[in-house]
């Protein structure tokens, strides 16, 4: 899924998009249909640490409370 970039040794190029990316592991789960659900809003995302960093910067007194 990924080739080496030429530009930089720390890079990668996605073969399904062609976005240059330092961390293949994040930049693959962007192409995977899962989507992590927030309970207190409409906002999804596809991959739980950035769903955890939402829900600690945008509901921090709702988690307070369980």
């Amino acid at each position: 899924m990924f080739v080496a970039a030429a530009e930089s040794a720390a890079l990668w190029r996605c073969k399904s998009c062609g976005k240059e990316v330092s961390n293949r592991w994040h930049h693959f789960h962007s192409h995977t249909a899962q989507r992590s659900l927030c309970p207190y809003c409409p906002a999804t995302y596809s991959r739980i640490d950035t769903l955890r960093s939402h829900l600690r910067l945008k509901h921090a007194a709702l988690l307070l409370k369980h």
